[in-house]
């Protein structure tokens, strides 16, 4: 704890830093000498960058299906699934958020770049960006980015989940990268198949 001081030469001083009003990965323990104020804490880029990186507010996928998951009805099999997350700057980005100590300050920004969905049904279907969302004078056609066709019913509904891939750069001070985040959201959807019968009558 001392850090190889002499307790007699000094005292150990509790420190709290804030930085742009929340606090860093502090407090922190200082030895400071006796007759001596301790050494102001030392705040690096990269401290900097995770605090506004958890400042950020980013969601995972805010999940919108065509046919709705609350769709009395459901999917129905053969027929195309859209899906989509809805667009808001937590959901889809692009989204900043810069973080000041020390007299230094890192700016980080996250987007999102793609989503993966795994439907229920052993199918995972990835598609790059938030997916288009449907509108009704689209019925019956497949979605341009981001779709799905069930070949089998589940009355009780397939479970969907939906992951979000977050790229993350941030810069500051003369450093830099970058980092990834996913974050997973679910849903259920209902698939009926629809049966047809043919039935021929002969005149007499």
């Amino acid at each position: 704890m001392w850090g190889g001081h002499d307790p007699q030469e000094g005292a150990l001083k509790f420190q709290m830093c804030q930085g742009d009003g929340a606090a860093l990965p502090w407090p922190r323990v200082v030895f400071a000498p006796n007759g001596q104020p301790a050494a102001a804490p030392q705040v690096s880029p990269a401290e900097l960058a995770q605090q506004a990186i958890a400042e950020l507010g980013i969601e995972a996928p805010d999940i919108r299906l065509a046919p709705p998951g609350d769709s009395p009805h459901g999917a129905t099999v053969g027929f195309p699934v859209w899906m989509w997350t809805a667009r808001r700057p937590a959901t889809t980005g692009p989204i900043s958020k810069t973080a000041a100590a020390g007299g230094i300050s890192v700016t980080v920004t996250a987007a999102l770049e793609s989503v993966t969905w795994a439907m229920g049904d052993g199918a995972v279907v990835t598609c790059a960006g938030p997916g288009t969302p449907f509108t009704e004078d689209q019925a019956g056609r497949p979605s341009p980015t981001c779709g799905h066709v069930y070949s089998q019913s589940s009355s009780p509904g397939f479970s969907i989940a939906a992951t979000g891939h977050w790229r993350i750069r941030w810069s500051g001070a003369g450093q830099g990268a970058t980092d990834s985040m996913d974050l997973t959201s679910r849903a259920q959807l209902a698939v009926r198949e629809i049966r047809t019968l043919n039935t021929h009558v002969r005149g007499g």
